[in-house]
């Protein structure tokens, strides 16, 4: 496969992380010694690699907690490099991840699309509350009048 700039591949991994549901990382780019130009450039999962585990000997100190580290060791890549005539060949391609993916309803992921999930959450999560002190009270009733038939304590 091959593309018309470095853009246009990067563009297009990126379009299909979103598809596929995981996020882009730059990983490596390497440039020309004469004249600083990209040659290559390498694109994977942002949860590629492993994080270093860099610690002070006093830790992360009493306001920090250690963050989680998002990378798995994942291995999907792509490389691509450009040729004589300027064209950006793909050279490599690793398609496999060890992770699940995340695939919105849409196909698309985005922090917008997190926000208004975040936002719907919130809303079905405020619902559920007022059910459940809703079911409080009702079951409050029904302690107080034991004689009184369960069915209409449910419909009460």
């Amino acid at each position: 496969m091959e593309f018309e700039s470095e853009d246009a591949a990067r563009n297009f991994y990126s379009e299909y992380a979103r598809r596929l549901g995981f996020v882009v990382r730059v990983m490596q780019r390497r440039r020309s010694g004469i004249d600083g130009r990209t040659l290559a450039r390498r694109l994977g999962c942002n949860k590629q690699g492993f994080s270093p585990n860099i610690r002070t000997a006093a830790g992360p100190g009493p306001d920090k907690k250690p963050r989680p580290s998002a990378r798995e060791g994942c291995k999907a890549t792509i490389l691509v490099k450009m040729d004589k005539s300027g064209k950006w060949v793909v050279t490599r391609f690793e398609k496999d991840h060890n992770h699940p993916l995340v695939v919105t309803a849409s196909g698309f992921s985005s922090s917008g699309d997190k926000d208004k999930k975040i936002e719907e959450l919130m809303k079905e999560l405020e619902h559920q509350e007022h059910l459940c002190a809703t079911y409080r009270k009702l079951n409050q009733k029904c302690k107080i009048f034991p004689a009184v038939d369960s069915l209409w304590c449910l419909m009460w």
